[in-house]
């Protein structure tokens, strides 16, 4: 038996548990420096606004886990597709395929939805009208998605931790 070295070694759960905490560290880091260095710098045109010196790298750190956890679910998407065509749909007695098929179009019918039915009412930002109706609808969507997911989630988890009351009841 070929022994394996380094990130192979490790299970999937401990890889994950492994980046999770990376992350956390660095965020916390992240938002630490932000509020901790500079914060209170007024901002040169209005001395009302506050300018923090590390908004910048707030932003990037930001917008650099916001790529990665969308490259991450591409990739996830793609592999499973890829995974469910390989297979007949039956994991262990389980429909995998359908189940993965309808998570994917549910979670693209909220974002549709949410986008749609999002506000587009102009806003005052820093002082500022913004009234760009692609980009209010889009902030809209992501918020709401983020809400109903959630939702959904806490949901699903009451449902499975109920699983054994609802068994006692049908026998």
């Amino acid at each position: 038996m070929k022994k394996r070295k380094g990130w192979a070694k490790m299970d999937e759960e401990r890889i994950s548990q492994r980046i999770l905490y990376v992350t956390v560290a660095l965020s916390a880091v992240v938002f630490l420096a932000f509020y901790l260095v500079g914060f209170d710098v007024p901002y040169a045109a209005d001395p009302s606004f506050k300018a923090p010196l590390l908004t910048d790298v707030l932003l990037g750190f930001t917008g650099l886990l916001f790529g990665l956890a969308l490259l991450v679910s591409i990739v996830a998407v793609v592999r499973g597709v890829r995974r469910a065509n390989r297979r007949e749909g039956m994991t262990n007695g389980i429909p995998a395929r359908k189940i993965a098929c309808i998570t994917y179009g549910a979670t693209l019918l909220i974002l549709v939805l949410t986008f749609v039915f999002g506000s587009a009412q102009s806003m005052n930002v820093n002082g500022q009208r913004f009234s760009d109706t692609f980009w209010l609808r889009l902030s809209d969507m992501f918020v709401n998605s983020s809400l109903l997911l959630l939702v959904l989630a806490a949901g699903a988890v009451v449902f499975g931790a109920t699983r054994y009351y609802r068994k006692e009841r049908r026998k």
